[in-house]
């Protein structure tokens, strides 16, 4: 036992001495960080877009002009409820859906639970101006004053050579340089690219389609033409879209003789949907946002230990056959055993291991403590429930599970190979054997209990990363017990056989054994 401590200690400081150790440490938290001040700047940096209307049937124009304003005041919306959250004196918000306190929780909460009825009483009831006198009493004393978003979209002026009575094909066969970036427009004064055409035919109205009718109109391109290069933001053609077809429905009733006024007022009303736990003790039975974390929790956990057994299996493979290219294994198998050899290896790197993931909670902390945000704050929130939960304990047995079970067969594929590239050959199937379950794991957290899940679930090599994923779902006892039995007699058979491929694998020279000479080698006595 003290030969297997010392060897460790020295896998361990073999480890954590490198550049390379913390390299690897520091890329995790690193990445996160980029990619959430990345996200937020790209958010914040969307460029200021131009448009052209062309309304040849003198009918929709208002409602195009109405659908971006409501796109703007969608905008403002949704800066101002986080203006709030970041400004207002009790920031700290209940995780529920239904605790509104205030008159600011309650138009947060209106936000969250329906944006467009939300965004309907916001422009009914005044817009910005009203929710600022609404909000002012809420707000820190010191708080900065709320600056709106810029336009994000505006029409510019058609070009003179551009005749907007002209038939669609000639219109945009006019437009077409700028559409390509080959000209620019002007619109109030300055120049840019033109981002989208909106022509709207002046027989439009023939491709109107309505119940038991077919559209007359016998066009190639049907409807409203949007063209643009960009078509993956789809944000200023589905807005044009439903605006316009709002419209339409708005004269279909005035047609019919259907007060307006009281359809919208009927399509605003709802009822909200009560989500309760069965489990969950008398008079709790409410499910909160904190409940649904806690639900998909184990998906982040599940991420946390494939990149984390991935890292370390890798390193003890790695440090394997290095050592036994450069024949230090030689050297160390006349002090020890290798059964004490192989132990120590186990244990070092898993004490690097922790040292990982310990250093990526640390730094996940101090990023949340440093950085303060309405969205570091939710993060913070939800870590807290994470961490408050029964998941941890699944968490810490299923990793150390996963990882006995895998270092012992990455360790006998270092044992076996002299170079790097010859053990790629005999891990790329155990890469590919732990795609299965991460692939699977929204749909896991989705149904924890299908039938295909829970079979799988026995297969020793998923159980580690699908339990952890089934945990928050309280699986059946017997898929707790008889899988927990199942992968421990794995992970003893895996490291009693590993024992013995590394015993008689590590002195080995030459190209790997096959698959036969294998299971003759581990028959014979050493």
């Amino acid at each position: 036992m003290r030969m297997i401590r010392l060897i460790a200690w020295r896998e361990y400081m073999e480890n954590v001495k490198t550049k390379g150790f913390w390299i690897t440490i520091m890329i995790f938290p690193l990445i996160f960080a980029v990619m959430y001040f990345l996200q937020t700047a790209l958010q914040n940096a969307t460029p200021t877009r131009f448009y052209i209307l062309i309304d040849q049937s003198g009918q929709y124009e208002q409602a195009v002009a109405t659908a971006i304003d409501r796109e703007h005041q969608r905008r403002i919306l949704q800066e101002f409820v986080a203006y709030l959250l970041d400004n207002r004196k009790d920031s700290d918000l209940e995780l529920t859906a239904a605790n509104a306190n205030d008159a600011a929780s309650q138009f947060v909460d209106d936000v969250d639970a329906d944006e467009v009825a939300a965004l309907d009483e916001w422009l009914d009831s005044g817009g910005l101006n009203f929710a600022l006198v609404v909000a002012s009493p809420y707000l820190e004393a010191d708080a900065p004053p709320f600056e709106q978003p810029d336009y994000q979209f505006i029409e510019a002026d058609l070009p003179p050579e551009v005749d907007a009575r002209g038939t669609p094909q000639e219109i945009v066969a006019a437009l077409r340089p700028y559409l390509n970036g080959e000209r620019e427009v002007t619109a109030e004064g300055e120049s840019d690219t033109l981002f989208a055409l909106i022509l709207i035919p002046e027989e439009v109205d023939r491709d109107i389609s309505r119940p038991g009718t077919l559209p007359q109109g016998n066009d190639a391109n049907p409807g409203i033409q949007y063209w643009a290069r960009n078509l993956t933001d789809s944000r200023l053609p589905d807005a044009i879209g439903n605006s316009i077809n709002s419209e339409i429905r708005e004269r279909e009733y005035e047609n019919l003789g259907v007060n307006t006024q009281l359809i919208r007022n009927v399509q605003r009303t709802r009822l909200p949907v009560s989500q309760l736990d069965p489990n969950a003790e008398e008079g709790e039975e409410a499910v909160s946002m904190a409940d649904t974390f806690r639900q998909f929790a184990p998906i982040g956990f599940v991420y946390l230990m494939f990149i984390s057994l991935m890292v370390n299996v890798q390193a003890l493979l790695n440090n394997t056959i290095e050592e036994k290219s450069n024949r230090i294994i030689e050297v160390l198998l006349a002090s020890v055993t290798s059964d004490e050899l192989m132990m120590g290896k186990l244990v070092g790197i898993g004490m690097a291991g922790l040292t990982t993931i310990g250093a990526w909670l640390l730094s996940f902390y101090f990023f949340i403590l440093l950085y303060d945000s309405t969205q570091t704050e939710l993060i913070s929130q939800i870590l807290e429930v994470i961490l408050s939960s029964d998941l941890i304990p699944w968490f810490v047995f299923y990793y150390f599970a996963g990882y006995a079970l895998y270092s012992g067969i990455f360790l006998a594929i270092g044992s076996l190979c002299d170079t790097i590239k010859e053990a790629q050959a005999l891990m790329m199937p155990m890469m590919m054997v732990q795609i299965i379950p991460i692939a699977m794991m929204v749909f896991v957290v989705m149904d924890p209990n299908n039938s295909i899940v829970r079979a799988m679930s026995w297969f020793p090599l998923f159980t580690p990363y699908l339990m952890m994923n089934r945990a928050a779902a309280d699986p059946p006892l017997v898929d707790i017990i008889g899988t927990t039995g199942l992968l421990v007699a794995s992970i003893v058979f895996v490291l009693w056989a590993s024992g013995k491929v590394f015993k008689l694998g590590v002195l080995r020279t030459g190209q790997p054994p096959k698959l036969l000479e294998l299971f003759r080698m581990m028959r014979t006595r050493p």
